[in-house]
Parts: C-alpha cells; sequence; structure tokens
C-alpha cells in the first residue's frame, strides 16, 4: 500500500515539474522548481512513514519566526 502511494507522490511530483517546464525557458527557474518540488516530494515521503514529524509549516516557523517578530 505504502508503495502505491510512494509511486504516486513521485508520478505527481513528475507531473508537476513537466508541466512547468512548459512555461519556463529559463534554466535556472526550472533547476528552482525542481528542486523544490523533489524536496516536497521527500518530505511527503518521510512523512508517510513518519507521520509524528512536524510538516513544512513547521519548518517556516522555525525560520523565520524570530524575523516576523523583529520587523513588527
Amino acid at each position: 500500500m505504502k508503495m502505491a502511494m510512494i509511486l504516486s507522490i513521485l508520478l505527481l511530483s513528475c507531473g508537476i515539474i513537466i508541466f512547468e517546464f512548459r512555461g519556463s525557458k529559463d534554466k535556472k527557474a526550472r533547476k528552482v522548481i525542481a528542486g523544490i518540488t523533489f524536496a516536497a516530494a521527500g518530505l511527503s515521503i518521510l512523512l508517510l512513514f513518519q507521520p509524528g514529524l512536524p510538516g513544512p509549516t513547521e519548518l517556516v516557523k522555525l525560520l523565520f519566526g524570530r524575523i516576523d517578530l523583529i520587523m513588527k
């Protein structure tokens, strides 16, 4: 069951990359799109096996939480 979910996550990630590559001609933008998409896919697969791990919103809060307090 988990193998099917992993394959579907990877298939969706590849589909996103293919459709986004059509709209972008810049090589740097393509690298960024692929990197972010594969990082999100990796995190999804990791959360599939370890559901108790914090998600991406907690990571963003950890990285930028103090900046929000400084900017106020």
